[in-house]
């Protein structure tokens, strides 16, 4: 079962990787982001990809009602609201 996110602190652990955003809409794949970072700093409903001291990607948070560890792949995530749906992964 996959688990409910309530800290978005917990992607801080990541540093010096690659992340990918997948954006859908009712299922489909409308969208697709991905970058390499050196740190994630959370902060008032934003997430931030920091590379070189440099905000490379930014997601807002509170665009989404609920989060959750995703179980299909090993460091997954999944935000949702209604239709819409952000998958994140780090390779």
């Amino acid at each position: 079962m996959e688990k409910q996110i309530k800290d978005f602190t917990i992607l801080c652990d990541y540093k010096n990787r690659q992340v990918i955003l997948n954006y859908y809409y009712e299922d489909e794949l409308i969208s697709r982001d991905g970058t390499d970072f050196n740190s994630i700093y959370v902060h008032h409903g934003s997430i931030y990809f920091i590379k070189h001291k440099k905000q490379v990607l930014t997601i807002n948070s509170r665009k989404y009602r609920n989060a959750l560890i995703g179980e299909g792949f090993q460091n997954y995530y999944i935000m949702r609201r209604d239709k819409d749906r952000l998958d994140i992964y780090f390779p």
